[in-house]
């Protein structure tokens, strides 16, 4: 639905205007052959994008998505945000009006489902993060994590849009491409996720030029943030977040943390409080309109979102207790168990089948993906995971395979 009219239309397109102003010919994304798309180019590209359907596509890489968005906003379309590995969720119900991002995403229910948001509650977000973590002054941000994920998004390209922060497109998250990314600038901040900072700090990358170094997505191990610190001097910043509400919380310290639990202070302008199950609801101006489907006792809207984590405050700061979701959390990754278990009973025709998550020994992985079948154990063979597997994305198998108890 046309969200023209709204304010919030008005307040990007004031927005965009001062900085087209300010850096027009200026670098809005570095690619990785060195070149650049300036401010005048990005937006030559949006103005020609051709809404159809009544809503505009964001899926692909880096430059896909930030040339998408900014049609959206310019046009005042509403976007919807698609991962390049899946299909288009239709929303269930009519786009509520005022929205301007669409996203679809599992998040801690574990139902792939589409969230609404207006501009302003985009915005809100953009900003608290903006001004609490200093981004105008950190260098380039570096798109190594998909931008089709809320923290990606929410950290590099709306940075990028909102307050004309460059972004650096690092194609592949392995450790060669991302240095022949970095290298190109004096000064960069690099948001991942806790595996992916394993495999970097693995993979010898350098980190001279890194102003800000965030991790989000999963819980950061003590021992993995030790590892920056003694071996690069670098500080790895734990930020906790939803894909529904923004982010709520970032460890700000200089110094290592002492308790794995603390992800960090709250953010200006939110609030928080503990339910009497344990969960942390969260209410401030980035939480969104709603989902298309709505869950029994579920809190979501209105300024106000009811997360599926247990969370304990404590004199300004989170401190993460589990999460108690149908959602897996594959390194950073949210998966449906009903979508793997779908997929799973299309390619070899079981009646009876559990998907769940597991902790993983690995901890940076978070969790592991466990298949419970009505199978004697000796018929899931290599030959049957072969054949199960099929249809599921690399990061969709699991690692366990639990049959009957008794073959007989």
């Amino acid at each position: 639905m046309d969200y023209a009219s709204s304010q919030g239309l008005q307040m990007f397109g004031e927005r965009w205007d001062r900085i087209m102003a300010e850096r027009g010919t200026q670098a809005a994304l570095h690619l990785a052959d060195g070149k650049g798309v300036t401010f005048q180019q990005l937006d030559a590209d949006a103005r020609a994008i051709k809404p159809a359907g009544g809503l505009i596509l964001a899926q692909g890489d880096v430059p896909d998505i930030l040339r998408a968005l900014l049609a959206g906003f310019l046009h005042g379309i509403p976007v919807q945000l698609v991962e390049k590995d899946r299909q288009r969720r239709v929303p269930a119900v009519p786009v509520p009006p005022g929205t301007a991002l669409i996203k679809q995403t599992v998040g801690g229910t574990g139902l792939r489902r589409c969230q609404f948001f207006t501009f302003d509650q985009i915005a809100a977000d953009v900003d608290r993060l903006h001004k609490a973590l200093d981004l105008g002054a950190r260098g380039v941000g570096v798109a190594a994590i998909s931008c089709a994920h809320s923290f990606g998004l929410t950290i590099t390209v709306l940075q990028t849009l909102l307050h004309g922060v460059a972004t650096c497109f690092a194609p592949q998250p392995f450790a060669q491409p991302l240095m022949e990314a970095m290298k190109q600038h004096a000064r960069v901040f690099l948001p991942g996720v806790p595996a992916l900072w394993k495999a970097w700090l693995m993979g010898e990358v350098g980190f001279g030029n890194v102003s800000l170094a965030l991790s989000a997505g999963s819980p950061l191990t003590l021992d993995l943030e030790r590892l920056a610190f003694e071996k690069h001097g670098l500080k790895i910043h734990n930020l906790y977040g939803t894909s529904e509400c923004g982010t709520v919380s970032w460890d700000e310290s200089p110094v290592l943390r002492t308790d794995a639990r603390d992800v960090g202070s709250i953010l200006p302008g939110v609030q928080v409080r503990k339910e009497d199950d344990g969960r942390l609801t969260v209410m401030s101006s980035s939480v969104g309109l709603g989902y298309d489907e709505t869950l029994p006792n579920e809190r979501y809207g209105d300024g106000l979102f009811t997360t599926c984590d247990q969370i304990e405050p404590c004199g300004g700061r989170l401190f993460f207790e589990r999460s108690v979701g149908d959602g897996i959390n594959v390194a950073g990754r949210k998966l449906s168990p009903g979508e793997i278990a779908s997929k799973i009973r299309r390619a070899v025709d079981l009646p009876s089948l559990t998907i769940r998550g597991a902790t993983s020994r690995d901890p940076e992985r978070c969790q592991d993906i466990v298949a419970e079948l009505d199978l004697p154990q000796s018929a899931i063979d290599a030959e049957f995971k072969t054949r199960a597997c099929a249809l599921l994305a690399p990061w969709e198998v699991p690692r366990k395979w639990i049959g009957r108890k008794n073959d007989a």
